[in-house]
């Protein structure tokens, strides 16, 4: 599926998303599921939720930092194509953090118990480490929290 949309939010880019048309949306949704995944302008990968608004329209929500990427803002025109998310957590599982959970069978299966939302979260923190370094720490750090039952909020 094609959108066609113009970055809205506020304009310092908080709660900036793309609008796409809400029939388009619904069939989709009902054929795919509402993971998506599509390339930004930058040609980098973006996994995202498809979301159906009551006020008859849909969105797909973007960070400050992915329009800093790209070099864009509100108020900005852009198209990209949509397609199904096929991955298993609707997110990238970065490879440090695989690698600590097939090590950790305990942190792995309280991973698993999670819910799905919880999962891309914690995914989400584990990769947006910009190092190696750091991520590797992050991903020490959420196996053990996993393990100890010590995981609250955000991480």
């Amino acid at each position: 599926m094609i959108i066609k949309s113009f970055i809205e939010g506020k304009p310092d880019g908080a709660g900036a998303h793309l609008v796409a048309d809400y029939d388009q949306s619904k069939n989709f949704i009902a054929e795919n599921g509402r993971r998506i995944i599509f390339e930004g302008p930058d040609g980098k990968v973006l996994h995202r939720a498809l979301q159906l608004r009551k006020d008859g329209y849909a969105i797909i929500g973007l960070s400050k930092a992915v329009l800093k990427t790209w070099k864009k803002q509100v108020g900005d025109q852009i198209k990209i194509e949509i397609r199904k998310d096929e991955s298993k957590y609707g997110m990238p599982f970065p490879e440090e953090f695989e690698i600590t959970l097939e090590q950790d069978p305990e942190a792995a299966a309280a991973f698993e118990a999670l819910s799905d939302g919880r999962k891309r979260g914690l995914l989400h923190y584990a990769d947006s480490a910009k190092s190696e370094a750091s991520r590797i720490k992050r991903a020490l750090e959420l196996a053990e929290k996993l393990r100890t039952g010590t995981l609250h909020g955000g991480t």
